[in-house]
């Protein structure tokens, strides 16, 4: 290495021209707001995002702890020259939340970041929902199980046979509700994780939906609802994973129950086009708000049109979304208030890829 090089700085001598080029890009590029206050509180510049993150058209020359989202906001921490602030203002149908940073320059004055954790905040009151449901869901199918195994422990000797056969189902419905609780908690897991996996063999669709009701018959029968099937032979043939495809079905026909009123009508049909079966499952449900429909598909998330009468994990739509796109398929939601809910998903038809493998 040469003499030149060893003396060389870090940054080159053209580098520093444009240092101050960079810096100032940045700070405007920020998505986070940056103010810098004098020592007396008042803000000498702002970057772009503060002023949208605040809601406030003019900044420089004005008090930082006088701006109405500080002066309102609630100390988290405040040690000596750190502290952090937590503000809460409206924002479309929820509260949106802001995290303040203050940092002491000394005689430099003090750097305020201000973040819009809106998102972090609702995903982890989601989380906290979740563990709740998943309480209350786990809850009704073990009371049912301990309380029917209870009833056999007793009488199971002197008990009529019908009636055992009836405690028997209770059980069996209780167990079947348990393990598709489960299996979505699990699969869940798999596709946050990215181990998520289908096994895709030409498949039934009619056969699936037989297996979906096993899971689902009983939600369908407490409510006194009548599920509806018109699959044409045309387009019951798929490649998919025969477990997965009867998951989704279970899962969206549980879910179209959930929401239903009682004695309504679900309906499940299928079509084929453009080498796709398209399978549809219809409610006569309360519908989902517009500007609910692009979030449903997100862990934890429930409606709240319904959100306080139905049960529920949020877990459904997302593990349905993930079954589907594994195969090469799409999931949509066709609703609106007061005229019920349809989800179409599509899963490719078995002969078309069959005939196309053998063309090549």
């Amino acid at each position: 290495m040469s003499n030149e090089r060893r003396r060389s700085p870090g940054r080159r001598a053209a580098d520093a021209t444009l240092a101050p080029i960079d810096v100032e890009d940045a700070f405007v590029a920020l998505t986070d707001g940056i103010l810098l206050s004098d020592r007396r509180g008042k803000i000498l510049s702002a970057n772009p995002a503060a002023f949208r993150i605040l809601g406030e058209t003019k900044l420089v020359g004005r008090s930082f702890e006088e701006l109405l989202l500080v002066s309102g906001a609630t100390m988290v921490q405040d040690e000596e020259g750190h502290r952090v602030r937590r503000a809460w203002f409206p924002r479309d149908d929820r509260m949106g939340v802001l995290d303040m940073v203050s940092i002491a320059l000394g005689d430099r004055g003090t750097l305020h970041t201000v973040r819009d954790v809106t998102a972090q905040a609702e995903l982890l009151r989601l989380k906290e929902d979740f563990l709740l449901q998943v309480a209350h869901e786990l809850r009704t199918p073990i009371a049912a199980l301990s309380a029917s195994l209870d009833l056999l422990l007793e009488d199971a000797l002197s008990m009529p046979r019908d009636e055992l056969g009836s405690m028997v189902s209770t059980l069996r419905r209780s167990a079947l509700r348990l393990e598709h609780l489960v299996e979505n908690l699990l699969d869940a897991g798999s596709i946050e994780a990215g181990t998520f996996q289908v096994r895709a063999i030409p498949a039934s669709v009619r056969v699936s939906l037989q297996e979906a009701l096993v899971f689902v018959q009983p939600l369908l029968d407490s409510k006194h609802q009548h599920l509806e099937s018109d699959l044409h032979s045309d387009s019951d043939r798929v490649l998919a994973d025969p477990r997965r495809t009867g998951q989704v079905l279970s899962n969206l026909i549980a879910n179209a129950s959930r929401y239903s009123p009682e004695a309504t009508t679900i309906a499940v049909t299928s079509v084929t086009r453009g080498g796709f079966v398209h399978v549809t499952v219809s409610d006569a449900g309360p519908g989902i708000p517009q500007d609910e429909q692009t979030r449903l598909f997100q862990r934890f998330f429930r409606s709240r049109e319904v959100r306080d009468q139905a049960g529920g994990l949020g877990l459904g739509l997302t593990i349905c979304r993930a079954i589907v796109q594994a195969h090469g398929g799409e999931i949509s939601i066709d609703s609106a208030p007061g005229r019920g809910t349809s989800v179409h998903f599509t899963l490719p038809k078995a002969r078309h890829l069959t005939e196309e493998a053998g063309a090549q």
